[in-house]
C-alpha cells in the first residue's frame, strides 16, 4: 500500500521535468478550487443531516475537516506564484497524494456514518452529496491521476458498498449506478491524463526541435563566419565587418587594412604533408594574435592568406607600416613543430581609408594590389598602396587581356641577340628573345609580358610558337650557328615539355644539336626532380645545356652536379660592375676557374663597352653577349649580322 501511495518511485517510470512542471502549473489552479468544492459539500452534508445525527457528527467532524481543508487550500494558494524545482514538485505531489487519501477516507467514513444515522428519506441525499463531491474532486485532480483515483475509491466506495448491501433494490440500483459512473470516470481520467501527457510531450518535442534548430543555426553561422581550422573569423565576416564598420576608438580617424600572405608555405605542404601545414597555420595564427592583440582583429581569408584591420589616428601609414614590419620580422622567425624548424615568411599589403570613406571593395582591392607589389619586390616585405600602383595594375590587366588575344595572331615575333666567340670575334650563336608588337604600334619587351604569361599559364604556348618560327629562321644561319632558347620554370612543370620541344624539331627539321636550352637556377630550385627528368631527356637527343644567371642563385655548385651542363652564363650584374667593384671581379674570376676545372665554357652577359670586353677576355670567358656586339634583331637582321661579322678577320671584334 505504501508503494502505491508513493508514485513514480522507479526511475524508469518517472515523468520528465517538463511533464512535472505542467502538472504543477495545472494543480496550482485546480487544487484550491477542489478544496472549495469539498468545503461546500461538507457544509451541505452537515446542514442536511443536522437534525438526525449527533452534534459531534454534524458539527465537530465537519469543522475538523474544514480546518484541514483550509490549511491545505492555503498551502496551495501560496504556491500559485512559486516556480518550484522538480525535486520540490515531486515532494508536493507525494504530500498531495497522502492528503487526498487521508481526507477522502475521512470524508467517505463521515459520509457513511451520516448515511447510516440519517433519516431514510435523507440518506439518499447524503449518498448523492458524497458521490458528487468525490467526482468533483476527481475532475480537479485529472493531472495527478493517482490522487484522483484515491479520492474516488476511498471517498465514494464506503457509501456505495453500503448501498449495495442495503437489501433495498432501489438503493442497490443506485449503488450499481455509482459503480458504473465510477468506472467511466476512472476511464475518463486515464484518457484525459494520456492526452495531457501527449500534449506536454509534443510541446516538449517542439521546444527541443526549436532549440536544435537554433543550435543548428548557430553552428551554421559559426561555419559561415568562422574558419574551421584556426577559429578565426573568415573573409565573409571581414566583408560584413567592413560594410558596417564602427570605430571603437573615437580618436581614430582612419582604418588600415593589412592583407598578409605567407611565403614558402606551399613547400611545407609539399614536403611534410597537409597535416604539418595545418599545424603550422595554427602556430602562425597564435603568433599573429599575440602580435595584434589589443590593437586590431585578425581574419583568415583562405589558404595561407590573412587580413588585419587596425584603427589609426591619421592618414600617415607610419603606425600601420610599423605593425607590418613587426609581422614580417616575427613571421620570419622559425616555427618549431614536431622536431622540425619551418622557415617561412610573410608579405604584407597595406591600404588606408578615412573613417567616412570605408569602402569595402575599394579597400580590399587596394590592399591586394599593395600585397602584389610586395611579392613582386622579392617577398618578406610590406608595401602601402599608392595611386600609381593602381595605374600599374590596370595596365597589367589590359596587357593580360591583349596577350590572350594576340597570342593566337602574329603579334609575337622571335628576335635574336648575337653571342660572340671572344677568341675568333665571330658570332657563335643567337639567343631567342620575344617581342610583342601590339595593334596600337607599341612594342613591349619580354621583361613586361613574360611574367604575365607565366602567371596566366600561357608561357609554354608562347615559347613553343616562337621556337617554331625561330627554327625556321635559324635554317638560314648555316650549320655552325646554334639557337639558344630560355626555358621558364613554369614549363618544367609540364610533364610533356620534352615531347612538345621534340615535336617542333621534327616538324621544322631543325637539328637538336644546334639548340641550347638556357635554364635558370630558380627553375631547378622550383622543380628539381621534374626538371632533371625533362632536361635529361632533351640532352639525350643532343641538345646543349646552359645554366643561366649563374651566381645569383642559392646553391650553384649543386646545380652543376645535377645536370651535365655545357655552358655557364655569368649574370650581367657581375659583368657591368667589373671596373667599379673588386668583389664582382673576384666572383667572375672564381666562376671562370670553376668552369675550367669542370670543362664547361663560360658566357659573359651584359658586355656594353670595350673595357668590359678586355677584362672578360683576360678572365678567360669563352663567349660574350651584350649591346656591345648587337641589340636583339629580327630574322633578316640576324642574317645580315652573320654576313658582316663572320666574314671579318678573327683578331678584331666589331660592334654590330
Amino acid at each position: 500500500m505504501l508503494r502505491w501511495l508513493l508514485p513514480l518511485r522507479s526511475p524508469a517510470s518517472r515523468p520528465t521535468d517538463e511533464l512535472l512542471a505542467e502538472q504543477y502549473a495545472a494543480l496550482r489552479q485546480q487544487i484550491p478550487l477542489m478544496y472549495g468544492l469539498m468545503f461546500v459539500d461538507i457544509i451541505f452534508l452537515a446542514v442536511s443531516s443536522f437534525d438526525d445525527v449527533s452534534l459531534t457528527m454534524s458539527l465537530v467532524v465537519p469543522l475538523a475537516l474544514s480546518i484541514v481543508i483550509a490549511v491545505r487550500a492555503g498551502l496551495w494558494l501560496s504556491r500559485r506564484t512559486i516556480a518550484a524545482p522538480p525535486t520540490n514538485i515531486r515532494r508536493y505531489f507525494r504530500g498531495t497524494i497522502i492528503a487526498a487519501a487521508v481526507l477522502s477516507l475521512a470524508f467517505g467514513g463521515w459520509g457513511l456514518m451520516l448515511f447510516e444515522q440519517a433519516d431514510p428519506r435523507r440518506s439518499m441525499s447524503v449518498a448523492l452529496y458524497v458521490f458528487v463531491g468525490t467526482i468533483s474532486c476527481c475532475y480537479c485532480l485529472l493531472t495527478l491521476p493517482l490522487a484522483g483515483r484515491l479520492v474516488l475509491l476511498l471517498g465514494a466506495m464506503p457509501v456505495t458498498i453500503q448501498l449495495l448491501a442495503s437489501g433495498d433494490w432501489q438503493l442497490i440500483g443506485t449503488g450499481a449506478n455509482f459503480i458504473i459512473v465510477a468506472v467511466l470516470i476512472l476511464r475518463t481520467m486515464s484518457t484525459s491524463y494520456a492526452g495531457f501527457t501527449e500534449v506536454v510531450r509534443s510541446r516538449s518535442d517542439m521546444q527541443t526541435e526549436r532549440e536544435r534548430a537554433r543550435g543548428a543555426e548557430h553552428r551554421a553561422q559559426q561555419l559561415a563566419y568562422r574558419d574551421a581550422l584556426t577559429g578565426l573569423k573568415n573573409r565573409r565576416a571581414l566583408s560584413e565587418q567592413l560594410d558596417a564598420f564602427g570605430f571603437q576608438d573615437r580618436s581614430a580617424t582612419h582604418l588600415a587594412l593589412l592583407v598578409l600572405d605567407l611565403d614558402r608555405f606551399k613547400a611545407v605542404n609539399d614536403v611534410h604533408g597537409h597535416p604539418a601545414g595545418d599545424r603550422l597555420l595554427k602556430a602562425v595564427v597564435a603568433r599573429l594574435i599575440e602580435i595584434v592583440d589589443g590593437i586590431g582583429s585578425v581574419y583568415r581569408l583562405g589558404g595561407d592568406e590573412f587580413a588585419i584591420i587596425v584603427e589609426i589616428s591619421g592618414p600617415d601609414s607610419g603606425s600601420a607600416a610599423m605593425l607590418a614590419q613587426t609581422l614580417v620580422d616575427r613571421l620570419a622567425a622559425p616555427f618549431e613543430l614536431d622536431g622540425l624548424n619551418h622557415h617561412i615568411g610573410a608579405s604584407v599589403g597595406i591600404a588606408i581609408r578615412h573613417r567616412n570613406d570605408v569602402d569595402r571593395e575599394g579597400l580590399m582591392r587596394q590592399a591586394d594590389i599593395a600585397l602584389y607589389k610586395a611579392k613582386e619586390g622579392g617577398r618578406s616585405q610590406h608595401r602601402t598602396f599608392e595611386n600609381k600602383m593602381d595605374v600599374e595594375i590596370t595596365r597589367r590587366s589590359v596587357l593580360e587581356r591583349d596577350l590572350r588575344d594576340d597570342i593566337k595572331s602574329s603579334a609575337f615575333l622571335p628576335f635574336y641577340q648575337p653571342i660572340v666567340n671572344l677568341a675568333s670575334g665571330q658570332i657563335a650563336s643567337f639567343e631567342m628573345l620575344a617581342r610583342w608588337n601590339r595593334s596600337d604600334g607599341e612594342e613591349i619587351g619580354p621583361t613586361h609580358f613574360i611574367p604575365i604569361a607565366e602567371e596566366c599559364g600561357l608561357v609554354g604556348e608562347l615559347m613553343l610558337k616562337l621556337f617554331d618560327q625561330a627554327c625556321l629562321d635559324a635554317a638560314a644561319w648555316g650549320p655552325g650557328i646554334t639557337l639558344a632558347v630560355n626555358v621558364s620554370p613554369i614549363q618544367l612543370k609540364d610533364p610533356w615539355f620534352s615531347e612538345k620541344v621534340l615535336a617542333v624539331l621534327r616538324r621544322t627539321g631543325f637539328p637538336a644539336q644546334r639548340v641550347t636550352l638556357e635554364i635558370t637556377e630558380n627553375a631547378l630550385i622550383a622543380e628539381p626532380t621534374n626538371a632533371k627528368r625533362l632536361i635529361q631527356s632533351l640532352k639525350n637527343q643532343g641538345m646543349l645545356l646552359a645554366l643561366d644567371d649563374f651566381g645569383t642563385g642559392f646553391s650553384s655548385i649543386q646545380h652543376l652536379q645535377m645536370l651535365p651542363f655545357d655552358k655557364l652564363k655569368i649574370d650581367r650584374s657581375f659583368v657591368q660592375r667589373l671596373e667599379r667593384h673588386s668583389q664582382s671581379y673576384k666572383m667572375v674570376l672564381a666562376i671562370t676557374r670553376l668552369a675550367a676545372s669542370l670543362g664547361v665554357d663560360v658566357i659573359a652577359e651584359g658586355i656594353e663597352d670595350g673595357s668590359a670586353l678586355e677584362i672578360i677576355r683576360e678572365l678567360g670567358c669563352a663567349e660574350g653577349q651584350g649591346f656591345y656586339f648587337g641589340r636583339p634583331m629580327d630574322a633578316e637582321g640576324s642574317v645580315q649580322a652573320l654576313r658582316s661579322t663572320n666574314s671579318l678577320p678573327p683578331p678584331r671584334l666589331m660592334r654590330i
